[in-house]
């Protein structure tokens, strides 16, 4: 990207913030740097019932959902694509290996989050009437 999609797009990432909760902030720039380098990752999970697991996973996007924020990749040891809440995930190494390509739209097809869509422009902020 260059020119002012570029500008615009840095300008727009200067004033998106977050409160991270302790310890995870190493976690979130793993996942980033994976989707941004098109590389495998590595993930300790803990699932819904609180079981752990180990993961292969091929990042192909982030999900925001109902508040949460997912990890949608194609994941090597169940053989598909899955989501992954963020904050159950436990650690996250990178590998360096190049991951292969994946369509996020595919991998949503047939989930509930099949009619996601990418924001194209940030709504206004509410405003508060005292």
């Amino acid at each position: 990207m260059a020119g002012p999609a570029a500008a615009a797009a840095r300008e727009l990432a200067r004033r998106i913030v977050t409160l991270p909760r302790p310890g995870d902030s190493a976690i979130r720039t793993a996942v980033e740097r994976a989707l941004a380098e098109g590389t495998v990752l590595l993930l300790s999970y803990r699932d819904a019932a609180g079981h752990e697991s180990d993961r292969a996973v091929e990042p192909a996007g982030l999900l925001a959902a109902d508040g949460r924020w997912y990890l949608i990749a194609w994941c090597r040891t169940r053989r598909a694509g899955r989501g992954f809440r963020l904050d159950r995930i436990t650690a996250a190494a990178p590998t360096g290996e190049r991951a292969q390509p994946h369509d996020l739209a595919e991998l949503l097809s047939g989930s509930a989050a099949a009619g996601a869509v990418r924001p194209t422009a940030l709504g206004p902020l509410p405003v508060a009437i005292a």
